[in-house]
């Protein structure tokens, strides 16, 4: 399949990562109680601790190893067997532990539901392998199967979610919506892809290169997720679900740019094997771009109208979160960038120590940024940390990557979106005490789109962006 078709399909895919959600989530934060909200997200915490515990790298291992021997269908469906196998029982040493631990800390003890509801998701995941199909490049599939799997998600949410405590009902078909992902994954795989068992099981020789990718994953679980648990321990379940409301809906966002990060990585495997720095220079540079022309519009309007964002999204019930909103809408950009120069290129490279380095660091100031302003400023005190962690990883990666690879800005399109952002800016001073504030986004969001149009049209004529128009011109067709 083509790098352009897997776009497409990895587009769609991720853009039904944030068009599904914001059909649920805002029912659900309307339906369900703060309180049963935020124990949601504290177990979800820790189950995601253990999920990424549980991978022990494997995902960016395997896309890279799959990648590297595509068409060597017996050799990679010996590896597929070997992963899994590392896979799962590493998953369920991590659900003993997950039970274990709720007979010793007292904030877990009283929710066993929702514990075992977790550990559903930990097991499940171990049969995923959604890294082989990206390995392959096969995204039609991984496409056309999310597509009809979040589809019935969507309906059981909207059918059987009536009351608010079906929290953990509202659980329970999130870690089916997993379950169900993975046993068609492995399905199609055993009935298209697997050549019989492996002549020796060698699982030793994928130790070495996962422990790095391993503590990568472990560096990166703690200090995203850490905010979370923290929070849970010093405050209430209304007060994580205050910073979590908020976090789901960046998360949307920072999903769909990481998308783009996800279909280049097998490719710039290749590019690199080949030694074609001038394709991956491209490469990264239109990266960049998309993540400009998706991460600052979305900054800009969470900064302006967090209040009417979280209002339409989660009700009025949660406008104390209104601050952090603004102090994580910074983060996909941040993200964005990130996985530009550490996903799509040092990865790739094999440069993983360059990637560990900064998640180490990384935790480091998130560990000390939360002990210090949670127990002060709450939720708003983990936005702050969470902000400063991806920050600080970023900056360390980027100045990595730029060591290895000349790393070039498109400072034109950057000017054409922030441009076309004034004029939006100035009709909110001067017409916002005249329009609901509803009324004053939406307006705002048109005249930006127009005014991105007119500058592009009659002053700019930016490259990128006349390319992305032809080639959705071109797709029509």
């Amino acid at each position: 399949m083509s790098l352009k078709k897997n776009v497409i399909s990895n587009f769609i895919l991720t853009s039904s990562t944030i068009l599904f959600p914001l059909i649920t989530f805002p029912y659900v934060t309307r339906v369900l109680s703060s309180n049963g909200l935020g124990s949601i997200f504290f177990i979800d915490a820790f189950s995601q601790y253990f999920i990424i515990l549980s991978s022990l790298g494997i995902p960016f291992y395997g896309v890279r190893e799959i990648a590297k021997h595509k068409h060597d269908v017996k050799r990679n469906s010996d590896l597929v067997v070997e992963l899994v196998i590392l896979q799962f029982f590493l998953a369920l040493t991590c659900c003993c532990i997950f039970f274990a631990l709720h007979f010793f800390i007292p904030k877990l003890g009283s929710q066993i539901s929702l514990i075992q509801i977790a550990c559903l998701s930990i097991l499940s995941n171990s049969f995923l392998i959604e890294w082989y199909y990206q390995g392959i490049e096969n995204f039609s599939y991984i496409t056309k199967r999310s597509l009809i799997i979040k589809s019935l998600s969507v309906i059981a949410i909207l059918v059987l979610v009536k009351q608010q405590d079906d929290y953990i009902l509202y659980f329970l078909i999130l870690s089916l919506l997993v379950f169900a992902n993975s046993f068609l994954n492995f399905y199609n795989f055993y009935k298209h892809f697997y050549k019989g068992w492996p002549e020796r099981l060698n699982l030793s020789i994928h130790l070495k290169p996962l422990l790095v990718l391993f503590s990568i994953n472990v560096s990166i679980s703690v200090y995203t997720v850490l905010d979370t648990v923290i929070l849970g321990f010093f405050t209430t379940p209304v007060a994580v679900s205050f910073y979590n409301v908020p976090l789901k809906l960046v998360k949307m966002f920072w999903l769909l740019i990481a998308g783009i990060g996800t279909v280049l990585i097998p490719r710039m495997s290749v590019l690199h094997a080949n030694k074609n720095n001038e394709a991956i220079r491209d490469l990264m540079a239109k990266s960049i771009n998309v993540i400009f022309l998706i991460a600052l519009p979305f900054s800009f309007f969470c900064v302006v109208f967090p209040k009417e964002i979280l209002t339409i999204i989660s009700g009025e019930k949660y406008l104390p979160a209104i601050n952090v909103l603004r102090i994580l809408s910074l983060i996909p950009l941040i993200i964005g960038l990130c996985n530009v120069f550490g996903t799509q290129y040092l990865l790739p490279i094999g440069q993983e120590r360059k990637i560990l380095h900064a998640t180490i660091l990384g935790l480091i100031v998130s560990l000390t940024a939360n002990f210090i302003l949670i127990p002060i400023y709450s939720f708003t005190g983990a936005a702050i940390s969470c902000l400063l962690a991806e920050l600080t990883v970023c900056i360390y990666i980027y100045i990595w990557a730029r060591k290895n690879i000349a790393i070039t800005f498109d400072y034109k399109l950057l000017s054409l979106i922030v441009l076309s952002l004034l004029p939006s800016f100035l009709f909110t001073l001067g017409l916002k005490n005249y329009l609901s504030s509803l009324s004053m986004m939406a307006l705002s969001i048109f005249v930006y789109i127009v005014s991105f149009i007119l500058f592009q049209l009659l002053l700019f004529r930016n490259k990128f962006v006349d390319e992305i128009v032809s080639n959705i011109l071109k797709f029509k067709k």
